[in-house]
C-alpha cells in the first residue's frame, strides 16, 4: 500500500464526530489548492514576467470548463458508488467504479484531442492580445494534453470519498501540488522555459496523481478496488451516472456565466472597484470553500444513508452539516467584518481599494450567513439520486436571479454597492427554495425506491433525506 488507507461507513457511529472526521480532508484539501495556486501565479510572475502571468490568466476560464463539466459527471458517480455501499451491494459498486475510472480516461482523450485543435480558434474568440497570443496558444495546447490524467484523479478521488475516504485524495493532491511548486521553479525559474514550463509542471502533476490514484485503487482493500483486468464501459452503469451527472456538470458550467455578466457591470467603474473587488474575492475564499466541503460531505453521508434505507440518520446527518457550516461560516464573518481592512493590506496598499473593499464587506460579510442552506442542501437533495431538481433551484435562484438584477435592477440605481447586492439577494433566494423544498418534499407520503437497494421499500418508509 502507498499509504495507510481508512474508509469510514457513515451509516454508523456518532453522526458529529464521523462528519468531522470526513470533511477535514476536503477542507484541508481545498485549502492547500488555494495556496498552490497563489504559489504558482507567485513564481509565473516573478520568474516569467507580467506577459507570462497574462497568457496564462487570458485563458483561466477556458481551460477551467472541461474540468467543471467533467468534476459534476465525477459527482454522480460518487453519489451513485455511495449508495452501493450504504446497500453493501459490492457488485453494483465495483461494476459503476470501473465503468467510471475507464469512462473519465477515454473522455480525458477526447477533450485533449479537442482542446489542441481548437486552442487557436477558441483564443482567437477571447480575444487574446496579439504579443501574448504565442505564449497562450503553447500553453493551452500543452495544458489540454494532460485532461486523460486529470479526469482520472479526480473521479479517483470520487470513488475513495464514496466509501469514506478523504484522506487518500487529500495526501495525492498534497503530494502532485507539493511536486508541481518545485517543478515550477526548476523549470521556470532556474530553466527559463516560461509558459510552456508552467504548463509542462502541470501536465508531470496531473500524471503524478492520476498514476498514485490508480496505484492505490488496484491495491487498496476497500470495496472500492480497481482490476484492470475487469475495466470495461458497461451500459447500465454509464447510462446512470450519464443521467445525474450531466444536470451537475451543467449547472457547474452555466454557473460562471452569471458572474461574468456581474463582473462585465462591476468593470465601468473603474480600476479601483475592480481591484477592490479582486481584493474581496481573496478574502472570503474560505466561505466558499467550507460550504462547498460540507456540500460535498452532505452528498456522500445522504447517499450511502440512502443506500442502507437510514433515512432518519441521513436527515440528522444534513442538519449536523447545515449547523457546523453556519457555525463555521458565520465565525467567518465577524472576522471578515471587523478585520477587513488589515486583512485587506496583505493583498494590497491602495487607499482607495481598500476603502472601496470595506465598503464592500461590511455589506456582504453579515449576509454570508444567507448562502449556506443553499450552499449545503444541494448536496443532501444529490446524494438520494436527483440531480436534476437542485440544478433547477440553483440556477434559478443564483444565475437568473443575478442576471435580472443587474440588467433591470441595478440600472434604477447605478452605483457599485446596488451591483453588489445581486449576491445576498440571490444567496437568500437560493436558501429560501431549498429549505421549502425540503419541507414540502419530506412530507411526501411516500418514497420512490433508491437505485442501489435490493427489494420493496417498506410502506412507511419517509420520501428522502433532505
Amino acid at each position: 500500500m502507498l499509504l495507510k488507507q481508512r474508509s469510514y461507513d457513515l451509516t454508523e457511529g456518532p453522526v458529529r464526530k464521523m462528519l468531522v472526521l470526513f470533511v477535514l480532508p476536503i477542507i484541508a484539501g481545498s485549502l492547500f489548492q488555494q495556496l498552490y495556486t497563489t504559489a504558482d501565479a507567485a513564481i509565473v510572475g516573478r520568474f516569467a514576467g507580467k506577459q507570462a502571468l497574462a497568457a496564462i490568466d487570458a485563458v483561466y476560464n477556458l481551460i477551467r470548463l472541461p474540468t467543471v463539466f467533467f468534476t459534476g459527471l465525477a459527482s454522480a458517480a460518487t453519489i451513485l458508488i455511495s449508495q452501493h455501499y450504504g446497500a453493501k451491494k459490492s457488485e453494483a459498486l465495483a461494476e459503476t467504479a470501473h465503468t467510471a475510472v475507464l469512462f473519465s480516461f477515454f473522455a480525458g482523450l477526447l477533450l485533449t484531442l479537442l482542446g489542441v485543435l481548437l486552442a487557436p480558434a477558441c483564443i482567437r474568440l477571447l480575444n487574446v492580445p496579439e504579443d501574448i497570443c504565442p505564449m497562450t496558444l503553447r500553453y493551452t495546447q500543452i495544458y489540454f494534453s494532460g485532461m486523460a490524467a486529470s479526469m482520472v484523479y479526480n473521479i479517483g478521488a470520487g470513488i475513495f470519498r464514496a466509501v469514506g475516504d478523504s484522506k487518500t485524495p487529500f495526501v495525492f493532491l498534497l503530494i502532485a501540488n507539493g511536486v508541481n511548486v518545485a517543478l515550477d521553479f526548476l523549470f521556470v525559474a532556474v530553466f527559463r522555459w516560461g509558459v510552456a514550463g508552467v504548463a509542462l509542471t502541470t501536465v508531470f502533476s496531473q500524471l503524478l496523481s492520476a498514476a498514485l490514484m490508480l496505484s492505490a485503487l488496484t491495491r487498496t482493500n476497500l470495496p472500492c478496488k480497481i482490476s484492470l483486468n475487469r475495466l470495461r464501459i458497461r451500459g447500465q452503469s454509464l447510462a446512470p451516472i450519464l443521467k445525474k451527472g450531466l444536470p451537475i456538470a451543467v449547472q457547474s458550467t452555466l454557473y460562471p456565466l452569471a458572474n461574468m455578466l456581474v463582473q462585465s457591470r462591476i468593470n465601468p467603474f473603474g480600476t479601483d472597484s475592480i481591484a477592490a473587488w479582486a481584493v474581496c474575492g481573496k478574502l472570503d475564499f474560505l466561505v466558499w470553500l467550507i460550504a462547498d466541503a460540507f456540500c460535498d460531505a452532505a452528498a456522500t453521508f445522504v447517499a450511502q444513508n440512502y443506500g442502507a434505507r437510514r433515512y432518519d440518520r441521513g436527515r440528522s446527518g444534513v442538519k449536523t452539516a447545515l449547523l457546523m457550516s453556519i457555525g463555521v461560516i458565520g465565525l467567518l464573518s465577524v472576522g471578515l467584518y471587523l478585520w477587513n481592512v488589515p486583512l485587506a493590506h496583505i493583498f494590497v496598499q491602495d487607499a482607495g481599494v481598500i476603502a472601496i473593499s470595506a465598503r464592500i464587506m461590511a455589506v456582504l460579510a453579515p449576509l454570508y450567513i444567507l448562502y449556506v442552506p443553499g450552499g449545503v442542501l444541494p448536496g443532501a437533495v444529490r446524494g438520494t439520486g436527483d440531480t436534476f431538481r437542485p440544478m433547477l433551484m440553483t440556477l434559478a435562484g443564483c444565475c437568473v436571479t443575478r442576471v435580472i438584477w443587474v440588467l433591470l435592477i441595478a440600472p434604477l440605481r447605478p452605483t457599485l454597492m446596488m451591483v453588489m447586492l445581486c449576491y445576498p439577494v440571490s444567496w437568500a433566494i437560493t436558501s429560501l427554495m431549498f429549505i421549502l423544498y425540503r419541507v414540502f418534499y419530506e412530507k411526501a407520503p411516500q418514497a420512490p425506491a433508491p437505485v442501489s437497494c435490493e427489494g420493496p421499500l417498506p410502506k412507511n418508509d419517509p420520501q428522502n433525506l433532505c
